[in-house]
C-alpha cells in the first residue's frame, strides 16, 4: 500500500472512533439523566435546547 492509503485508512480509523466514543458518550449523559430522574425522558427533553 502506498503512504497516501495508510493516511486515508487512519484518518477513517480515526473518524469511526471519533463517532463511537461520541455515540457512548452520548448514551452515558442520557442514561445518568434518566437514573437521576427515575423514569423514561425519552419524549420530554428537547435534544437541542435541553428544555421541555
Amino acid at each position: 500500500m502506498e503512504l497516501t492509503s495508510w493516511i486515508i485508512l487512519g484518518g477513517g480509523l480515526l473518524s469511526a472512533a471519533a463517532w463511537i466514543w461520541y455515540y457512548a458518550s452520548l448514551g452515558k449523559s442520557i442514561s445518568a439523566e434518566e437514573k437521576a430522574a427515575g423514569r423514561d425522558l425519552t419524549y420530554e427533553i428537547n435534544p437541542f435546547t435541553g428544555k421541555k
